[in-house]
C-alpha cells in the first residue's frame, strides 16, 4: 500500500517551484544573528586559548593579506584567486576588508559551486545512478538550489530522508535512489553522514569493539523498513485531483499540433522527425503511468532480523520495534509514516549527534582536522578537545544549521587566521588548533584553480536545472521536458549563447573529455577541444584518466576514504606532460594573454606569480628570473610551467 503524507504533497509542490536556479543568496545575517557570530567567535577562541595555554604552546604566525586571500578563495570558493581580485584585495586600505571578502565570497556562485563539491563527496553522489542519469541530474540540481537558497543543513537533511514520489516530481529522492536495492548499507551510510557514528558491523552481528548489537542495528534500520523503490503510481489515476488535472493538461500540449512542429524544427534533417514525435508520445506516457523508479512507503514491508541471527534476545525473522540508536526519542509526529519520524529525529536541533556530527564537519573542512577523529565515527572521549567540540555544536544550533554564517564564524576564528602547521599526526593523536594543519588542495580545488588560469569565465559551462512539468506551456517548453527525460544524455548550457552542449558520460578518458572552447599550443598546433568547466558541473566523478581522478576525487562508493591527496607518479606525470599543465602555457590561454599584455620583464613575473602563486616573487626570485629568463613567449611559458609544478601551488599553506 502506498502512503503519501501532507509533507509529501508539500514537497512535491516545492520542488516544480524551485526548479530554476536563481542567483545565490545574498549573505546579508540579521543583527541578531550577527550577535550570535561574533559571541561564536570568542568562545572559540576563549576555548582555543585556554587550551593553548594549558599546553604552553603558542598560535602560529598571523596571515599576511597574501596568504589570507588565496586561503578564504581556496576554501570558500574551490579556487584561486584571479590576479585580478588579490591586487584588488591587496590594494584595499579599509581595517575590515578580511570580513567584507569573506561576506562576498559567502554568496558567490564559487560558493555554491565547492560546497556541491564537498556534497556530492559525503552524499557519494554518481551521474550513472539508479533511475538513469537524469536522475543524478535533478538531485544535483536540487541540491544546487538548496545551497543557493541557503537552506538551513538540518531542512536539507530533513527533505532528503522524508522525500517521496519520483525523481521528477521530488528531486530529493534522489538520495534515497542512491542506494536502491541496499537498504541496510543505506542506515550505516546515514549514521556515519548524519550522526558520525560507525555501525556497520553490527549489521551483520553484534559490533566487536563497540555497544552496539545487530538487535539495535535493525531496530534503528526499521525505521526505513517500509521504504521502498519501484516504480511510482499512474498519474492519470492519482487520486489527487490537483495533481491528476496537471497531468491532464500537460498531455493535450504534447498531444498538440504545435509539439510536433516544434519537433520538425529541431529534428528536421534527420528525417525521421515522425518517429521522433512518438518516441517522445511513448516517454511522456511512460512518465504519465509511472513507470518510472519513485520512493514510496509500503506498511506491508519491513526488516525482519536475518536467518542466520545467532543471539538469545530476538529469533530469526521476528520484527523489531524501531529505536533510536543514539540519544533519545524527541517527540514529533507519531502517526507519521516511520521515514517522517527518523527524519524528524534526526534533523531535529535537540539531537547533540547530528549537530556535532556536521559542526566537526565543518571545522574540519576549513582547519583540516576534525577536533575529532575519524569524522565518520565520533568517541567523545577521545577528542582533542570535549569541550571545543561541544562549543561547535552549540553554535551550529545557535545558527539554526545556517552553514554560511558557520562558516563565517570558523573563518573569523583566531585559529583559521594562523600559518599552517607542518606537521604529521596520527588520527587519535590530539591536536589542539594553533592554526590550520598544512593541506593539499582537493581534486575539486586543484582542476577549478586551472580552469580560473585558462578562462576569464570558468562558470560559462553550468549544469542546466532540469525543467519542471508546470512549465510546459507551449510546444518548444514540452520538447525541452522530454528531451530532458531521456536517460544517458549529460548536458550543458553555455551561459552565453544559451547552446546545448551534449556529453558522453564514458568520453574524456584522456584526461579532458569534450569542449566547446578552443585552445592551441604554443606551435600553433591545434589542440583537442576541452570541457572548460567547473568540476560541479562535469558527470559525477570525472571519467577515468580525467584529471580529477588522477588528483584523487572520489569515485562516490564509500563515505571513508574515497578521496585523497595522496602524490603518486601519474600525478607527477600529469604535471609534467599533461595537457592541463600545457594548456595555462599556450598563447591563447587567459593567463598567458595577460602576462603578454605586460612589456616589463619584471612586472611579467609579479603577474606570474600573482596568478599562480598568489604572492609577490622574492627579491631573489625576482634577480634569478631577471637573469635566466627573458621576455620571450617560450620564457614565459616556462615559466608558468615551472610555477605550476611548485609544491606550493598545491598547498594551502
Amino acid at each position: 500500500m502506498h502512503r503519501t503524507s501532507l509533507i509529501g504533497f508539500f514537497l512535491f509542490w516545492v520542488s516544480f517551484a524551485s526548479a530554476q536556479r536563481a542567483q545565490p543568496a545574498p549573505f546579508n545575517p540579521s543583527k541578531e544573528k550577527v550577535g550570535i557570530m561574533r559571541s561564536s567567535v570568542k568562545a572559540i577562541n576563549d576555548r582555543i586559548d585556554r587550551v593553548l595555554a594549558r599546553e604552553k604552546l603558542p598560535y602560529n604566525p598571523t596571515l599576511n593579506d597574501f596568504l589570507f586571500a588565496r586561503r578564504v578563495y581556496v576554501d570558500l570558493t574551490g579556487t584561486i584567486p584571479t590576479y585580478e581580485q588579490l591586487v584588488h584585495f591587496a590594494n584595499d586600505k579599509r581595517p575590515s576588508k578580511r570580513t567584507y571578502l569573506i561576506n562576498k565570497l559567502l554568496a558567490s556562485e564559487g560558493y555554491v559551486s565547492h560546497t556541491f563539491n564537498y556534497f556530492a563527496d559525503l552524499l557519494r553522489i554518481q551521474t550513472k545512478m539508479t533511475g538513469g542519469e537524469s536522475a543524478s541530474e535533478r538531485f544535483s540540481g536540487w541540491l544546487k538550489d538548496s545551497i543557493h537558497q541557503d537552506k538551513p543543513y538540518n531542512r536539507l537533511v530533513f527533505e532528503m530522508v522524508s522525500s517521496s514520489g519520483s525523481i521528477r516530481e521530488n528531486p530529493a529522492t534522489g538520495y534515497h535512489l542512491r542506494d536502491k536495492d541496499m537498504k541496510l548499507d543505506h542506515v550505516a551510510f546515514m549514521t556515519k553522514v548524519f550522526l558520525a557514528k560507525d555501525i556497520a558491523c553490527a549489521q551483520c552481528h553484534d559490533h566487536p569493539s563497540d555497544d552496539w548489537t545487530q538487535k539495535q542495528y535493525y531496530a534503528f534500520a526499521s525505521y526505513l523498513g517500509e521504504l521502498e523503490i519501484g516504480q511510482g503510481q499512474d498519474l492519470a489515476k492519482d487520486k489527487d485531483k490537483d495533481r491528476k488535472m496537471i497531468f491532464a493538461e500537460k498531455r493535450k500540449i504534447f498531444h498538440h499540433p504545435r509539439f510536433s512542429s516544434a519537433v520538425r524544427s529541431k529534428y528536421g534533417r534527420t528525417g525521421n522527425t515522425a518517429g521522433k514525435v512518438s518516441e517522445f508520445h511513448r516517454d511522456f506516457k511512460k512518465l504519465a503511468e509511472g513507470k518510472t523508479l519513485a520512493v514510496f512507503d509500503d506498511d506491508g514491508s519491513n526488516l525482519p532480523l536475518p536467518d542466520d541471527y545467532q543471539y538469545d534476545d530476538a529469533e530469526p525473522g521476528d520484527l523489531v520495534k524501531p529505536a533510536f540508536i543514539v540519544g533519545r526519542p524527541l517527540g514529533g509526529p507519531r502517526n507519521a509514516p516511520l521515514r517522517e519520524q527518523l527524519a524528524f529525529w534526526l534533523a531535529h536541533p535537540q539531537n547533540g549527534w547530528f549537530s556535532l556530527a556536521i559542526a566537526n564537519r565543518m571545522w574540519a573542512r576549513y582547519l583540516g582536522r576534525g577536533v575529532a577523529e575519524p569524522l565518520h565515527n565520533v568517541e567523545l572521549e577521545k577528542a582533542s578537545d570535549p569541550m571545543l567540540l561541544k562549543t561547535l555544536s552549540e553554535v551550529m544550533v545557535a545558527l539554526e544549521f545556517d552553514l554560511r554564517a558557520f562558516s563565517w564564524v570558523v573563518l573569523h576564528s583566531k585559529a583559521y587566521n594562523r600559518m599552517g602547521s607542518r606537521v604529521q599526526l596520527e588520527e587519535r593523536k590530539p591536536y589542539h588548533f594553533p592554526g590550520p594543519l598544512l593541506r593539499r588542495m582537493s581534486a575539486e580545488q586543484i582542476w577549478d584553480s586551472l580552469v580560473t588560469l585558462m578562462v576569464a569565465d570558468p562558470l560559462r559551462y553550468r549544469q542546466p536545472a532540469p525543467p519542471s512539468l508546470l512549465e510546459v506551456r507551449d510546444g518548444w517548453s514540452a520538447l525541452e521536458f522530454i528531451e530532458n527525460v531521456e536517460l544517458g544524455k549529460y548536458r550543458l548550457v553555455d551561459s552565453r549563447s544559451g547552446e546545448e552542449i551534449l556529453i558522453d558520460g564514458n568520453d574524456g578518458g584522456s584526461s579532458y573529455g569534450s569542449q566547446r572552447v578552443s585552445i592551441s599550443s604554443g606551435t600553433g598546433k591545434k589542440k583537442n577541444n576541452l570541457i572548460l568547466a567547473r568540476a560541479s558541473e562535469l558527470p559525477q566523478p570525472a571519467p577515468s584518466g580525467h584529471l580529477l581522478r588522477k588528483f584523487g576525487q572520489s569515485e562516490r562508493l564509500f563515505v571513508v576514504g574515497a578521496s585523497n591527496r595522496v602524490g603518486s607518479v601519474p600525478q607527477l606525470m600529469e604535471l609534467m606532460n599533461g595537457f592541463p599543465t600545457e594548456v595555462p602555457t599556450s598563447r591563447d590561454s587567459l593567463l598567458f594573454r595577460k602576462v603578454r599584455s605586460v612589456s616589463d620583464p619584471r612586472k611579467q613575473a609579479e603577474v606570474v606569480f600573482l596568478s599562480i602563486l598568489n604572492r609577490l616573487p622574492t627579491k631573489e626570485e625576482q634577480e634569478l628570473l631577471l637573469a635566466q629568463t627573458g621576455s620571450s613567449e617560450e620564457d614565459l611559458s616556462d615559466l608558468i610551467w615551472a610555477l605550476l609544478n611548485t609544491p606550493e601551488f598545491f598547498f594551502i599553506k
